[in-house]
């Protein structure tokens, strides 16, 4: 196992960063007060739908918090197999 794996944590970070913004903007957003006033049934299906998506969103949030987490996770793991990688290599 001649060289070290290189892990960049910086763009590790990055990455975690940037899935953290895209995140962010993912914010369940209710219907405005007039949008409860008729009783069209046209309507009704466009509130249920969007009430629909933005539970698609508040989902695809949770994903992303976990893909956060999960980035993060694999570049620290990374670097510890190098570490342990590279004391196997300099005891042979």
């Amino acid at each position: 196992m001649g060289d070290k794996i290189r892990i960049d944590q910086r763009k590790v970070e990055e990455d975690a960063v940037l899935l953290e913004g895209a995140r962010s903007r993912l914010e369940r957003a209710p219907l405005d007060s007039q949008d409860m006033k008729t009783t069209l049934s046209a309507n009704a299906k466009s509130k249920a739908a969007y009430g629909n998506s933005q539970e698609r969103l508040s989902d695809l949030s949770v994903l992303l918090d976990q893909e956060v987490k999960n980035i993060r996770s694999l570049g620290a793991a990374f670097v510890e197999f190098d570490e342990m990688a590279g004391a196997v290599y300099a005891k042979k």
